[in-house]
Parts: structure tokens; sequence; C-alpha cells
């Protein structure tokens, strides 16, 4: 890459962030069958942009959760793989004399009395115990134990004895394990051998596996990548039929969208070749069917394709017909489980908004909720009160806690959400006063607060049957509003199909804790469904809840997986539909309308626009597919995007915005880390943040957004940078003379970790590289610079992957935007980054003309002649180049 893009692939500058190569995947091209006959390059390009959308190319910064499964990404680990742990109970399973429910709860198995609330824990380790299925001599529990994200074990435990020991021992996961009508087999899934998810039936007996695994399925792929869902199938969450010979399970064999339909088949050797389909339906991993004791029906969770935004209750007959509706929530069932006698189904309600135990009458109706008011621990156990405050006022504020007990395990209180952020960390939100139970010991804590308070950490020893108070004072490090810069995450999201029932109100709590200053939620859909979409309020102006100290805006993600997914921020009418184009199988498959279509539609309605989460990684995205912001050189050519997001700690982005910035486009560099906050495992509210400078107009909608789109701002996932150049601002111009002049350049960074180096950049290169002493939370940088010819400056600083904690980031990074400096009436230009537009519009027509979905040729035809305007406006800018 030429260096005027900037010096951002030396391994001096970032060692820790290998650059991937088009070599480095050749299975994408080889599993994608192209329409057309394309260049092996193409081939791979346009593989990329179908599997790799941005939702599921998202993988942890300390590395990969759950290894051994090579498909499923993290929508799949948050509605199919059990919460490692759950504060409040999950995934009940009733005692064979219908007296108890065994539930997950706070990382051990729990048997759960309906009628008194009581709940004796039944099994304890050092591991995260979920799914628990009672045997149906009421002996043993079989269940899943978590070891932190790396594998997902079989153990059983004697209900009586509490002695439990591990079934299975190695790298792969296994989950959903469940018993034979007559005790004498277990079904389970599992990734063995190849890191798919199969099921599996093997004999057991007196607790102790008594027979070889019989594999049900296999491992078969279905000819292309599925968006969201690859191209390998998956079978899951198998339940028995009373016979004991045959399996009701779920599977996306055949299938292009969902996680599949829910299949019957022989619990035998590749039974799945006899399957017969008895519920075809989009379902998205939370089906779960159980069969009724007279083996007729199954109750299972089921949105009905796109019918509700919420999971309810259906039964439907084992052969086959027509579902019946049972609830008609507003909020999610889940998990469902015949009683025994068959009168009542337990299953998981997030009603009020944390996961609770629920039960629904089946003849009837009646619907209570199990309230656990007695935990009776089978290990001594002591109480935590946690108190946070800010240092300077000494009143309770809100706070974010990252706990590691005694026995090394996380917990949490059990009115709060148990959290794993984006980095692996497992943490949970309190409004400022918390209360939970430990094991006795020591507890260490780390308490954090956004970007500008010092975190705190601290330890503290719990004491059986007594209670430990801990009062913690969060000291500022800063306070960047009295300089009138203001932050938010541009990409925030309240419900998307998570367990927690989320809530304005609790986003505004995780907000106070994490110290943001405007909360941007967008409504968006999840395949077919909308979320959220309910609390849209037109006008364009600030939620209704919005604060003095804290601004709430509603607006959306309109997301294409092919273009790109975009922010919509100040509809004044209504939102924006459909919410996505380009979805293979259905009527809006098409590439039309396009990105900028939607876009000017926004933006007559006086929105704020920009592409999200658009490149991730350190490698040119012009090397590969044009990561998820296929459509911003087009968009920033045609005037039509106001920004484009950062959503993680990376450098891939900058090759296509230097190129924008040096061709003298004014596109705002913004951060939003894209965090899905009602997930069990997300990047945190606010972990990636944009920083906008509103000065005397103080903190509304309207300024904060006047700035974004004038580029009063800095992106960060930590460190907090001030530029000026002559006393401008990033977004502002320096107006010098014809002949150029000397300009004074004044920075400052302070960051709550360390950081390494600050880079100062002109016009994509890197003119000083300054490496920061002492405890490196601290630098300036101060330089009188002589001008000659038209162009920008901004500032990059980052730190060390091993420095991040408590950072929900690979590593701390921020930058601002630019600075323009202007020698008289010369423009910013530069053939190279004009070239490289041209060569990335090239690369995104051959990629949309290869796409399958067209409608009409009129369709490609309207979307092409936007990809020439673009094209014609580059070539102009290449000729002002060679002008000047």
């Amino acid at each position: 890459m030429p260096s005027r893009f900037g010096r951002i692939l030396d391994p001096l500058w970032a060692p820790w962030a290998p650059r991937p190569t088009v070599g480095a995947l050749p299975w994408l091209a080889r599993t994608m069958p192209m329409p057309v006959s394309l260049s092996p390059t193409l081939a791979l390009a346009l593989a990329l942009a179908l599997a790799l959308t941005p939702a599921t190319a998202w993988t942890q910064p300390g590395g990969r959760t759950y290894p051994s499964a090579r498909h499923g990404g993290n929508y799949m680990h948050n509605y199919y793989l059990p919460p490692a742990p759950s504060s409040t109970p999950w995934a009940p399973s009733w005692s064979p004399d219908g007296r108890w429910i065994a539930v997950a709860m706070s990382g051990s198995i729990w048997r759960v009395d309906p009628e008194t609330g009581r709940a004796d824990e039944v099994s304890y380790n050092d591991k995260y115990h979920s799914m628990p299925d009672w045997s149906p001599d009421g002996r043993w529990i079989v269940y899943t134990a978590d070891d932190g994200g790396e594998t997902l074990q079989l153990e059983v435990v004697d209900v009586e004895t509490g002695i439990a020991h591990a079934l299975t021992d190695d790298e792969f996961i296994y989950t959903d394990p469940v018993y034979s009508p007559d005790g004498t087999q277990v079904a389970y899934v599992s990734t063995k051998p190849n890191g798919y998810f199969n099921v599996y039936v093997r004999a057991v007996r007196d607790g102790q596996w008594a027979g070889d695994e019989i594999a049900v399925t296999e491992d078969h792929a279905f000819g292309r990548s599925r968006l969201y869902f690859g191209e390998w199938d998956m079978h899951l969450t198998p339940a028995w039929l009373p016979d004991g010979r045959e399996l009701l399970l779920v599977s996306n064999r055949d299938v292009p969208l969902g996680s599949g339909n829910v299949i019957r088949v022989p619990a035998m050797a590749l039974g799945i070749e006899e399957a017969q389909t008895v519920l075809a339906e989009q379902t998205l991993y939370r089906a779960r069917p159980d069969v009724s004791i007279d083996g007729r029906r199954f109750i299972y969770s089921s949105t009905s394709g796109s019918a509700d935004q919420f999971s309810n209750l259906y039964v439907q007959p084992t052969s086959g017909g027509e579902p019946y509706k049972m609830t008609f929530f507003a909020n999610d069932a889940f998990h469902p489980r015949w009683s025994p006698d068959g009168e009542w189904i337990a299953y998981v309600s997030n009603a009020g908004g944390l996961p609770q135990l629920a039960l629904l009458e089946t003849y009837g109706g009646a619907q209570r909720t199990v309230e656990i008011t007695d935990r009776r621990w089978k290990r001594p156990m002591g109480v935590l009160t946690l108190q946070t405050r800010h240092g300077a006022t000494a009143e309770t504020t809100a706070a974010r806690v990252h706990l590691t007990a005694a026995d090394g395990k996380f917990y949490a209180p059990a009115d709060a959400y148990a959290r794993v952020s984006g980095a692996g960390d497992r943490i949970f939100h309190s409004r400022g006063v918390a209360r939970l139970e430990l094991p006795v010991g020591t507890v260490n804590l780390t308490v954090a607060k956004g970007f500008e308070f010092w975190p705190r950490e601290l330890t503290a020893e719990i004491t059986a049957g007594d209670v430990t108070a801990v009062v913690v004072d969060l000291d500022p490090m800063t306070d960047m509003a009295a300089k009138g810069w203001y932050s938010g995450s541009t990409h925030v999201h309240m419900n998307y199909a998570g367990n927690l029932h989320n809530t304005l109100d609790n986003m505004m709590m995780m907000s106070d804790a994490e110290d943001q200053d405007i909360v941007n939620e967008q409504v968006a859909n999840k395949d077919n469904r909308i979320l959220d979409h309910q609390i849209f309020v037109p006008g364009g102006g600030a939620h209704p809840l919005s604060t003095p100290d804290r601004v709430l805006v509603v607006g959306q993600e309109y997301r294409p997986p092919f273009y790109g997914h975009v922010f919509m921020f100040g509809l004044e009418d209504h939102l924006i539909s459909p919410f996505t184009t380009g979805y293979e199988g259905t009527a809006i498959e098409s590439l039309y309308p396009s990105n900028t279509d939607m876009f000017r539609k926004a933006k007559a309605q006086g929105a704020t626009v920009g592409y999200v989460h658009a490149f991730f990684g350190s490698a040119d995205p012009l090397e590969g597919a044009l990561g998820g912001g296929k459509g911003f050189m087009v968009d920033a050519a045609l005037g039509t995007t106001d920004a484009v997001e950062w959503s993680g700690a990376g450098r891939a982005g900058f090759y296509p915005v230097y190129a924008a910035w040096n061709n003298g486009l004014r596109v705002t560099a913004v951060g939003g880390e894209d965090s899905i906050s009602n997930l069990h495992a997300s990047k945190l509210v606010g972990s990636v943040r944009t920083y906008v400078h509103t000065g005397a107009r103080g903190l509304t909608m309207e300024a904060w957004f006047d700035g974004l789109r004038a580029g009063r701002a800095f992106v960060t996932t930590g460190p907090l940078v001030e530029l000026t150049v002559d006393g401008a601002l990033p977004g502002e111009t320096v107006n010098l003379p014809s002949e150029g002049g000397t300009v004074e350049l004044r920075a400052r960074v302070r960051s709550i970790t360390p950081i390494d180096s600050l880079l100062l950049v002109r016009n994509g290169e890197v003119i000083e590289e300054v490496t920061v002493r002492g405890d490196r939370r601290d630098a300036e940088l101060s330089r009188s610079l002589t001008v000659t010819e038209s162009g920008w400056y901004h500032l990059r600083v980052a730190g060390r992957p091993e420095d991040r904690f408590p950072l929900d980031a690979g590593f701390a990074q921020a930058f601002t935007n630019p600075v323009w400096v202007h020698v008289g009436d010369q423009p910013v230009r530069s053939r190279a980054a004009a070239e490289y537009s041209l060569r990335w519009i090239d690369k995104l027509q051959e990629l949309a003309d290869a796409w399958p979905g067209w409608r009409s040729d009129p369709e490609r035809a309207h979307v092409f002649a936007q990809f020439e305007q673009a094209r014609e406006i580059y070539r102009r800018l290449a000729a002002e180049a060679d002008a000047r």
C-alpha cells in the first residue's frame, strides 16, 4: 500500500495485529457456487461478501469463544448455548414426581420447589453448570459444564448425595443432554468430530456411559454459505418421543434461512436419513421442542417466523399439522417443559426483564412466576454489599463491576443481568448499590465507570453467614463536558432476541454506569422481525425519556448484508422500510434499492446517516471483499453518507477513510461498538464511542449531531485525545495564504489504561511517532509545522492488548477527525486516493453484477448508474489533483 495512505501496517506500530491474506481463506471460494464465471480472487470476494457479514464476523479480542465450534458465531452462542452463568433461573427440568424443577442458576444446578420458592443447590464445582435433565428414576441429573468459553462438557450428579462426575472431558462442545423415557440412553448435541453440531445417543447406566455413542446425524453441507448460518448444517435440541425409538430435533438441513425446521428422526445411527419434517419454520435456536406424555404433541418456543418480535409458546402434533399459540406475551417465553402429568408447562419468562422461572397451566391458562425466595447453598456463603460513589461528590453513582470470587468464579446479584463482554470479561452493571451472595474467602473486584473515571481494584473478605460492606469511591480523571465534549456510542441495540427483556430505563442505567452522555438506540430487524419498532417516536428529536444529563435518541439500523449496515438518527416521520435488501430466499433479495437510495430517503426526513461496523482488522478492505461497508466509497463521493463507524479497535478503516479525506471528502469517523444489550455475551454499551464537541450549546441531540456531521469529534475505545491546529478543532479549517505558512499544533492524551504511541498523521502519512513514557497514561505534543500545500492533520493513539483491561476492546485506541488546513484556494486532492476509490467501485460493481438476486435489468442499471456518478466525481478529483 502506498505510504501516502499512512504507515498503518508498520509492525513497530501494532505487531499484535496480523495482516490476513486472501490465501488464508481459500475454502470460502471453494464452497460458494458462482452464478457466473469469475476469477478466483473475485469468487473469494463474493464468498466473503455473503459469508462474513459484520454481525457474525466479529470475534472476541481475547480469542475465539468455544474454539471447537466451526460455525455458529455470536448469535448462536447467545440464543442457543447456555449463559455462563445466569444470575436467575434458566433451563427448567421437572423431577419425575413433579415435586421439583431443576434449573441452572449462579453457575450451579438447583432444585426448586415451585410451591414455596425454596431452591437447593445440587451441583457445584469450578465450572458453570446449565441445561439440567432429570433421569426417569429421579436419582440423577445430567447437565452441561462450561469452563469459561473454551469447552462445554457433560457431567452428572447424584441428587441425594450431591456427588458429581464428568461424562466427557475433551476439547469439544456437548450440550442439550436429555434422558430417554426409560432412562437407558442420553441424547445430546456435540461438535465431534469436525466442529459441526450433530445429535448423538449413548447408553447410560448408574450415572456412567454403558456403550459407544451413536451418531443420529452427520456432517452435511448445504452447498453454499447461508447468511448468518454458514454452509454446514446444524442439528440441535433433541427431544425423545415416549417410546424411546424416535427423537424430535431442530435441523437446517436443506433449509436456507434460520436454524432449521423441527424434524422427527429414528434414534439410531444416521436416523437423519429417515427424517420427517413436522414443522417448517424460520427458527432462531429458541424452539427447544418438548414432547407431551402421550407423544401426540410437542410444546416449543417460537416467533412464528416474522409474526411476532417475541418468542411465545406454541403446541403442535408430533406428526405434523398446524401450530396452536398458547401464549400472547409482549415478552419472551423460553425453554418450555411439560410436567410429568402434562397439566403444567414450566418455562423461562422475561416479563419482568430478567429471566425467571414461570408456570403455565396446560388446560385453563393460569400463569404464575415462581419467585425464588430461599436459596440454600451446599457450601459456606456470605453476603457482599457494594456501594459505588462519585469520588468528588460522594453521591451514589452507577458503575460496572468485575468480580472474581474466592472459588475463581463470577457471581452477580439476583436482580442484575450477568454479562460477558466482547473481551470475555464477566461483569454486571449496578445502579450504585448491589447485594450478592458469595463463597467464603477473598473476592477480587474491579469497579469502572466509562473513560473519565479511574477504575478501582480492591479485595474484600467474605465470611460465612456475615455481611461484608464495601464502599468504592470512583475518582474522576477529567471532565470532558466542562470542555464542551460529550460522548456516546453511535450503535446500541436494546432488544435483539436475547434472554433479557430490556427497557429504555435499563438502557439509561447502563449508559449511566458507562458514563455515556447520549444513548443512541437503534431499531433493527433480525431476519424477518423488527425489534423495538414500538419505541420509535416521530418528530426527529430526542426521546421523551431524555434527561438534562443524558439524552436518549431512538433511530434505526438499516441492515443490507451486501452494501453494509447503516445508522439513521433523527427520522422525522417514519422508520425506513424494508429494513434490508439482498436477503436470500425472500422477496427483497435484489440489491435494489441501493444504500444511496435509502440514505437519500432518510436525509429527506432530516436524518444523520452513516455506515456502521464497516471495517475490521488490519488489512486494506480493497484487498478482500470491501469489508462491511462496501458502498462507502460511492456514498462518500455522492455526499449521501455523513459518517463511517469504528466498532472495535482496528486499522482497516484507515485505508478507505484516508482515501476519502485525501479526496477532500469530509466524512466523519465515529465510534459505536454495536452492543446488543439484551444478549448475555456482547460488547458493552459505550465500549467504542464518539466524543463530539458542542461548545457552549451543551448537551442536546441537535448540538451533538450537528457537531458530528461537522467532524468535531474523536473516536475512542478508552483514551481521550484533544487536538488543535492554530486553535482549530477537528472538523474545522485553518486558512493560510497562497504561499503557505506555519501552524501551531497542540495535542493532549489521557487514558485510564496505558498507551504506547502517539502518531501524528498528515494526508495519510505518519509524520511523527512519539513513544509514551512514565505510567503511559498522559502525554502531550506541541509542534510548529510548516505548511505549503492544502491537507489535513489527525492524531492516532494506541496501547497494547495486555494493557487493555478494564476496557472492552482488543487494545486501547483513539483518533481524531482531521483538522483541515487550506493554502490559498488550493483544494485537498490526491490522484492516488482517487484511483484507489475508482478501484474500489470497480470491485463493488463486479460483486454486485455477480449477485444472483436482481429482479430486473432496470434495477441493476439504476444502481450501476449511481456507481458511475461516483466514478465521474473521482475522475474529476484526480484531474484536479493533477492540476494543482
